[in-house]
């Protein structure tokens, strides 16, 4: 569709009585004082969602300092009739870097709808920006999304149970049922999925922090540079927006050290005030030369021991790349059935590996599922 965008453009202005041009102008990056509207418009849309709250929306879109935002919204006869979030990303694809967009929390006011807003909103970026990313869509969308981009299906999800009673519980058994198996259960679990959990070497040592405030060490080695994986870039100043300034969720952020150097982290999402909720391992990397099957499974057990020292019933890891799947599987997590993916777009000429599913890196990281 993305070839039609002119005439499609052309079409949906003629049918809101305005000119090409003033529909481009009127599409643009909401400023601060935006913020109340655009919260409203999102109430509309989709209802009281907690990952959409004013502080959410404010953190992950809004730069006060910049007065503007990473959100473009329409404006339409002096209201906000549909947004995107646009939060911006640097997709490295093989040797090369480019500039793109995840696409999310997209609305339409309901008065506007059927009128091929969202599609349009859509691709204007997609004229705007060389890659676009979008990490789901919502019934409403569905459709418009799969026609705009191309599924990746290269998800893959790993879970390691901890509490059985927990796990019954949340599925909704009756109480005296769930007071009935999971004893036994409990004892098969730890027969038949014991984690297989890997010792740390002498030479290494591990270290938590409630911050993300030692990784820019790690960003910062000069032996640092990203997987060969296609993925969205860290960096010191992501993970501290990402995490440290998240206003919803806590994490935990482990460091492996080798003779005194920081070689390897992960960053582990709990929840402070639902201490029976699952835990998540958002995000891990090492180091070039220390990016090995065995220092995987190094980190994952550490993971693994901080969980249960937790109280955590369970723990969620989200992988695409075969190492880490790999590792995972030999540190005892399981696979579930819920390999699904994320949408693509990208211009012609950007390496094609962009689209190859294999070559991936993903993590709950990359989402906006796990805020």
């Amino acid at each position: 569709m993305i070839q039609n965008y002119h005439k499609i453009t052309k079409v949906l202005a003629t049918s809101l009585g305005l000119s090409v041009e003033e529909l481009v102008r009127s599409y643009d990056r909401a400023t601060s004082a935006d913020m109340v509207a655009v919260c409203e418009l999102m109430c509309v849309g989709f209802g009281v969602v907690e990952n959409l709250s004013a502080e959410i929306i404010a953190w992950r879109y809004f730069n006060s300092s910049r007065n503007t935002s990473d959100i473009f919204v329409l404006r339409y006869k002096g209201k906000l009739i549909g947004a995107v979030g646009a939060e911006p990303i640097r997709v490295k694809v093989g040797n090369k870097e480019y500039e793109g967009i995840c696409a999310a929390d997209i609305v339409v006011h309901p008065d506007h709808g059927k009128r091929g807003i969202g599609a349009w909103m859509n691709l204007h970026l997609q004229h705007k920006f060389p890659i676009v990313m979008a990490m789901g869509s919502n019934e409403n969308s569905d459709t418009m999304v799969r026609r705009l981009f191309r599924p990746m299906n290269c998800r893959n999800h790993f879970k390691m149970l901890f509490s059985v009673k927990n796990y019954l519980s949340i599925r909704g058994w009756p109480i005296f049922l769930i007071q009935l198996l999971s004893p036994a259960a409990t004892v098969l679990l730890s027969f038949f999925r014991k984690p297989q959990l890997a010792s740390i070497p002498p030479e290494y040592e591990l270290h938590f922090n409630d911050s993300t405030e030692p990784l820019a060490e790690f960003f910062n080695n000069p032996a640092y540079h990203p997987r060969s994986d296609n993925m969205v870039l860290r960096s010191a100043e992501y993970c501290h927006w990402r995490y440290d300034l998240n206003p919803k969720s806590c994490f935990t952020v482990l460091q492996l050290h080798h003779l005194g150097s920081l070689v390897g982290y992960g960053v582990i999402k709990k929840n402070e005030t639902e201490p029976l909720q699952d835990f998540q391992l958002m995000d891990w990397d090492f180091l070039p030369d220390y990016r090995t099957e065995t220092h995987l499974q190094i980190l994952f057990s550490a993971v693994v021991n901080y969980a249960v020292e937790q109280g955590a019933p369970s723990l969620y890891v989200m992988a695409s790349d075969q190492l880490s799947t790999d590792s995972l599987r030999k540190t005892g997590f399981s696979h579930r059935s819920l390999d699904d993916g994320f949408f693509l777009f990208a211009h012609e000429g950007i390496a094609p590996e962009l689209f190859d599913e294999k070559k991936w890196f993903l993590s709950f990281c990359d989402t906006d599922e796990a805020l």
